[in-house]
Order: C-alpha cells, then structure tokens, then sequence
C-alpha cells in the first residue's frame, strides 16, 4: 500500500530542495511512487515562491545548497508562517549538524547516501502525523 491510499481526499504534498540534479530527481521518483504530490526544486527561492502559493505537508532540505544551505530555507518557511515537519539529509552530517538541525526545527536527520526505505518510513510518518494535526 502507498503512503497516500490511506486518505482519499488528500494526498500528502511534499516539498524538496537539493541542489544535485541525480540525487533531487531520484527522491521526487522515489517518492511520487508511493502516491504522494513531490515537488523538487534546486534552489530555496523556487521552493519558497512554491510553498507561498501552496504549503507542504512536510519539507526535505539537503544541507548544502549552491546559495544557502537546508537550514536557511526552514528558517525562511518558518518566517511564512508554515510549521510542519520538515528532514534535513547531508552528506556531512555530525552530531554538531544534527542539533543545529533538531533546534532549526527539522523532525529528522538522514545522511546521504539515503537509504531509501529509511526516508519512505519518515515521510509516512511525518504526513500521517501532519494529516492528523
């Protein structure tokens, strides 16, 4: 069962922002697969002008970015008023980042390379939760 069958008014929309074009078009696949609204984009502008018109259900971010990093656009997000579970993923992940990110507000830290099942897991439940709340 996808993740979206278990609403059928509602299906979860996700918003991502990584800026490498393999690994951004991999998890929108990955995740439009189990049902769900993805939108991924390269750089936090365009997902900001996104979520202005349309708020996600929940947020993944990669760290690094070309202009800013992950934990910038949630700050953004937060400033548009949106407060919803959000996971940060980096491919230099460390205890110091990963409590930058838990006070940033990010729900979950995963290190690249991602494991697939791992993100699809958190994503569930994260939108199951936001459904519920």
């Amino acid at each position: 069962m996808d993740i979206a069958t278990r609403s059928t008014n509602h299906r979860p929309r996700v918003l991502i922002v990584e800026n490498d074009p393999a690994v951004r078009r991999s998890m929108q696949l990955l995740l439009q697969g189990q049902g769900l609204d993805v939108k991924a984009y390269a750089s936090g502008e365009q997902l900001l002008a996104e979520a202005a018109r349309e708020p996600p259900d929940c947020f993944i971010a990669d760290y690094l970015l070309d202009e800013t990093d992950g934990i910038a656009v949630l700050h953004a997000l937060h400033g548009q008023g949106w407060s919803g579970p959000a996971i940060l993923v980096s491919a230099f992940a460390s205890q110091d980042l990963s409590t930058r990110a838990r006070e940033a507000g990010f729900t979950q830290v995963f290190e690249k390379p991602l494991r697939q099942r791992a993100l699809l897991e958190a994503v569930s439940r994260l939108t199951r939760r936001s459904d519920a709340g």
